[in-house]
């Protein structure tokens, strides 16, 4: 059915049957007064997840990419065993979200309200959500989600949404590592979505006594060579530039001709081996 899809415009036609594999496959558990509570809960803080990113409409995080379908041809093209991990919502999945109460609205509001001074974070909510109008789904995904902007959106979504992130990023990271781990061939190749790379690989390296990438240093340290020397000529010279208008408004001489933070916070002045002056 899928032989002649080339593209991810003609792959979305296809979104109808796949749905069903994220849909929930067991309705024994659920209790006649408590699912609609659950409903009720999930699709608001679904609804807030999105106001919160701003995310258009168009964009669907749980439809499979056209990278799945290369995958699975190049799989049956060199007579590789091909086994299916499961859907991003699959039943463990739906079960965890029924079961986690603890996610209430309070604790989001009261985040946001205490980093809605943060100057910082809100021109990073700003460029990501620019981003995110001003591209297609595949377009985003492609040229702009990098490692770099997905931990942006794993760190804000474990600092608002907790919960979420435990089930849908830590949960998840570690039921795919399982999978993994438990297989015995000497040669596996994984697709997975982005935001799961960094999880299983930190398993991985937790496992097998190794060293993630994202913390190690394979070419070493360079204290010179991957020093910002460009950034810390301007902060000098903007120091030296803030102390002669602090000492021309009092008219006074100034107390110190150090930097403002120094090594070891003390002052250079009488330290020769930090001598700044």
């Amino acid at each position: 059915m899928l032989k002649y899809v080339d593209s991810q415009g003609e792959f979305e036609h296809y979104n109808k049957h796949l749905d069903k594999y994220t849909q929930m496959q067991s309705f024994n558990m659920w209790n006649p007064t408590r699912a609609p509570v659950f409903w009720f809960r999930f699709y608001t803080y679904a609804a807030m997840f999105k106001l919160h990113y701003k995310i258009p409409q168009n964009f669907t995080f749980l439809k499979p990419g056209l990278e799945i379908k290369f995958a699975c041809e190049e799989a049956e093209r060199s007579g590789a065993k091909l086994e299916f991990l499961g859907p991003e919502m699959c039943q463990k999945t739906w079960q965890r979200l029924y079961h986690e109460t603890r996610s209430n609205f309070f604790s989001y509001f009261f985040k946001r309200l205490a980093m809605s001074g943060q100057t910082f974070w809100n021109n990073e909510r700003y460029e990501a959500t620019t981003r995110l109008h001003n591209s297609e789904p595949a377009q985003f995904s492609e040229k702009c989600l990098d490692a770099s902007l997905m931990n942006w959106y794993i760190k804000s979504l474990g600092l608002f949404l907790p919960k979420f992130k435990k089930i849908f990023v830590d949960d998840r990271d570690d039921d795919l590592f399982s999978a993994i781990d438990r297989s015995g061939h000497k040669k596996i190749v994984c697709v997975v979505n982005q935001h799961h790379m960094e999880g299983i690989e930190h398993n991985w390296a937790h496992r097998y006594g190794q060293m993630p990438r994202s913390v190690a240093f394979p070419e070493g340290v360079n204290p010179i060579g991957d020093m910002d020397l460009k950034d810390g000529l301007f902060q000098r010279l903007y120091n030296a530039l803030h102390r002669e208008i602090a000492s021309a408004n009092t008219r006074a001489t100034p107390v110190t001709y150090a930097d403002w933070i120094i090594g070891y916070h003390r002052e250079a002045n009488w330290q020769y081996e930090h001598r700044d002056m």
